[in-house]
């Protein structure tokens, strides 16, 4: 065979396979990875933006038991806990949208020993956009003793549903907002929501909180609504390891914002000729860190008067201490003593692993 011709045979071939191999299909390519969730450095730590948008997300909350014996009364309970908090924000050109929901759920023995059944209650649901907030939270005036323990002064017991709006003014805040009212221990409903006014002024370590309340007492004899009303004030002083803090208020027709007792009273009784109950509410609290954990040591002393007459007066006072063990794992034991006209002592061991 002439050379001439055997390269033209074999560049034929080298052609016809080429066209061949074009007819095959494509080898697919491998699919592209998912966008991995980024961190929300505007947000602080613990935000992730949610793949596919510019939404950030934080997750929080704990899971725990919780155990409690009224030495008083000889009972115990016990219970298993959890919480799971929500928090989701994202810029927009309004500012920054907020949503926040806290769901807590239980299930265990009351101090009475009898079974709780299951619970699972949103005690957090709100959204946010600038000084604007409108839902479920803690109420205005709840500004008094260290939040996550059982100490109480019962001091600011608003129920926390409303709309408020604060603003800023020079270095104080200004918030105003109105909340579902609360009943009183006679079962009485107010005919409108409860005003609030709350100012705030942080000085150096500093911050004093001032809140007033328009509260329409329900009258116990379903006549028309009086004209209560509360003052609440706190301030409070961190230095390093160290704070204090007192707090205090008055109240007249809105005993609940002042006072857990006495059980069955009336905010407003328009037959009797002292028409309002009345009540005063004074305490503190100090906090130290000691060792791995923080301790906290409460007193505080609430009176009330009923409409119509008699009064109760109990002390209480609380020590509780915070012991981290391991990151996120903490061992909080605690006693709460009342004294006066409500007599008891109760002791409470937390365990709980946050996250």
């Amino acid at each position: 065979m002439k050379l001439s011709t055997l390269l033209l045979s074999s560049a034929a071939l080298v052609v016809a396979g080429s066209a061949f191999a074009a007819d095959l299909p494509a080898k697919k390519a491998a699919p592209a990875a998912k966008p991995a969730a980024t961190g929300c450095p505007a947000f602080g730590a613990g935000f992730f933006q949610i793949p596919g948008g510019d939404t950030c997300i934080k997750l929080s909350g704990y899971m725990a038991y919780e155990g409690n014996y009224n030495g008083t009364a000889g009972t115990y309970g016990q219970d298993g806990a959890f919480r799971l908090i929500t928090d989701v924000r994202s810029n927009t050109d309004a500012g920054v949208v907020r949503g926040f929901a806290r769901i807590t759920g239980s299930y265990g023995n009351t101090s009475s020993g009898s079974s709780s059944g299951t619970d699972m209650t949103p005690s957090r649901a709100y959204v946010q956009l600038g000084g604007l907030t409108a839902g479920k939270n803690a109420s205005l005036a709840d500004i008094s003793g260290t939040a996550g323990w059982n100490y109480g002064s019962n001091l600011g017991g608003g129920t926390g549903t409303g709309i408020w709006y604060a603003m800023n003014a020079g270095s104080a805040t200004i918030t105003l907002g109105e909340e579902n009212s609360i009943k009183d221990d006679a079962g009485n409903t107010s005919k409108r929501p409860d005003i609030l006014g709350k100012v705030s002024f942080a000085a150096g370590d500093a911050k004093l909180d001032l809140v007033g309340v328009s509260h329409a007492a329900g009258d116990d004899n379903g006549g028309s609504d009086g004209n209560g009303y509360a003052f609440i004030g706190r301030v409070g002083v961190t230095s390093g390891d160290f704070g204090a803090a007192i707090f205090g208020g008055v109240s007249k027709g809105a005993l609940k914002y002042t006072s857990s007792v006495p059980t069955g009273a009336a905010d407003y009784d328009s037959s009797s000729t002292t028409d309002y109950s009345t009540g005063s509410n004074m305490g503190g609290e100090v906090t130290a860190k000691l060792g791995n954990g923080l301790l906290a040591i409460a007193a505080g002393t609430q009176k009330a008067t009923s409409a119509g007459g008699g009064s109760t007066k109990t002390t209480t006072i609380g020590v509780d201490y915070a012991l981290n063990v391991a990151k996120g794992f903490v061992v909080e034991p605690e006693v709460i003593f009342n004294t006066g006209d409500s007599k008891s002592d109760v002791y409470y061991l937390t365990i709980h692993r946050d996250f």
